[in-house]
């Protein structure tokens, strides 16, 4: 990992000079390289921060974020405004992109990055950005990345001839103020995918919670597991304990319908060998 000490913040795709860090906890295991950053990193506008994920010396990956502030005309009055932009620069590889509006992708944990993967074509990527317009005092804020929470970005990188493949796992204020870089890991096999919060040459030992993602709606919730999850179950179970509905985990996107069940609070339980994950909904 190395900390960037200069950084030309009006372009993406630039910056300058970088000092050594800490390489606070790392592993390798057969192909798979992963570095814990502990404590956890902060790129904010004053501290941005780079990913080296070879350790080269030759940064993969940096994060910052740019201070927003200035004037435009709208209907006759001069409204400013003031805020934070948030992006990562990509000087070696490109980052998976959102298929639905071609972003960089927001990812939850077991999702496959590979050759097949989206990617988009810019060395840089804005994460979002928000600002306060006055004197109207109207918030205006842009970007998937904007308070997401342990998520991830997939990434491809060339080593030489090779490419390889990646992740890192982000958080990012929703202000766009801050980006927390927590850990990251790629595929050392030229050309082998990576599952997002793999963390060695298979996923055994990463635990049943950071596998599994359940989004809940009105209608219905979806739970995103890694692969190796696929066959457990979903229950829904009342908060009396009775067991109301079951499906199987036929994919790593599953949804089970809230149709048929009775209002009330019910926990939504997805069960597997290794544990279970549940979360609490209230269906109307």
């Amino acid at each position: 990992m190395k900390k960037i000490t200069s950084l030309n913040k009006s372009k993406l795709t630039s910056y300058t000079a970088f000092a050594s860090a800490i390489v606070a906890g790392s592993a390798a295991n057969a192909q798979v390289t992963y570095v814990d950053i502990n404590p956890d990193a902060v790129a904010d506008s004053l501290n941005p921060y780079a990913v080296d994920f070879n350790n080269d010396a030759a940064p993969d990956m940096a994060f910052g974020v740019q201070h927003l502030s200035g004037s435009f005309s709208s209907q006759g009055n001069v409204l400013t405004y003031e805020g934070a932009l948030a992006y990562a620069v990509f000087p070696n590889g490109l980052a998976v992109l959102d298929p639905a509006d071609s972003t960089t992708a927001v990812l939850d944990c077991g999702v496959a990055v590979s050759q097949a993967s989206l990617f988009g074509s810019s060395s840089g990527a804005i994460l979002g950005y928000a600002a306060l317009i006055q004197p109207i005092n109207y918030p205006f804020a842009q970007g998937a990345w904007l308070g997401a929470n342990d998520k991830y970005l997939g990434y491809k990188f060339d080593l030489g001839a090779n490419t390889h493949y990646g992740w890192v796992r982000l958080s990012v204020a929703a202000n766009g103020e801050t980006i927390t870089i927590k850990e990251y890991a790629f595929n050392a096999t030229p050309g082998a995918a990576i599952n997002t919060c793999q963390q060695t040459s298979g996923i055994e030992s990463v635990s049943v919670e950071d596998k599994v993602t359940i989004k809940t709606t009105l209608n219905d919730a979806t739970i995103n597991v890694t692969p190796d999850l696929v066959g457990g179950s979903i229950s829904m179970i009342s908060m009396a304990g009775q067991v109301v509905k079951t499906i199987v985990i036929s994919d790593v996107n599953t949804t089970i319908s809230f149709e048929g069940i009775d209002s009330g609070i019910y926990s939504v339980v997805a069960n597997f060998e290794a544990g279970s994950v549940n979360k609490r909904v209230y269906i109307k």
